[in-house]
């Protein structure tokens, strides 16, 4: 339905957007779950790739600073927060959640990261994230417009840029 289209079209803006406020470059962003399921990044499900070098490098080194884990919490959980903005609640989010408790969990074995912490985590990074949104509707509402009509990755950052 264009209702349903709508609010997919809103989770992934606020990915989009806080992905690009926070410094990490989106490489993707699809809404159509047909095309997403040829797509090995997407795993069969609408979404936004973004890429944070800062993370990678760190994973890499085997040292992960709290700023990174800090970062990615915000962009994975902002689609939830974008919804929770705009409809007083959400109703996508899942795959973030799993996203977010996979990180936090591979990070030391997951001895830093119990039940407790991780919903810590997660609340304060939906809590930041909406004020983001918040502080940046025009933005948002722009990106919103540009990823309903389908626009590139590039177009959408004009979008952001020239709100």
């Amino acid at each position: 339905s264009p209702g349903y289209r709508r609010k997919i079209v809103e989770h992934e803006a606020g990915h989009f957007l806080t992905a690009y406020l926070l410094g990490c470059p989106v490489e993707a962003c699809l809404l159509d779950p047909l095309r997403a399921a040829t797509d090995p990044r997407f795993q069969g499900a609408a979404g936004t790739v973004f890429f944070d070098p800062l993370l990678a490098d760190a994973m890499r080194a085997g040292s992960v600073p709290r700023s990174s884990v800090d970062r990615y919490s915000v962009v994975v959980m902002a689609g939830i927060a974008a919804e929770a903005e705009l409809h007083g609640q959400a109703e996508g989010g899942r795959a973030d959640e799993q996203a977010l408790v996979r990180l936090l969990t591979s990070l030391d074995g997951g001895r830093s990261w119990d039940y407790a912490k991780i919903t810590n985590q997660a609340r304060w990074a939906a809590s930041s994230a909406a004020l983001l949104v918040r502080a940046h509707r025009p933005a948002f509402d722009a990106l919103v417009e540009a990823l309903a009509a389908g626009r590139s990755v590039g177009t959408c950052v004009m979008a952001i840029e020239e709100a």
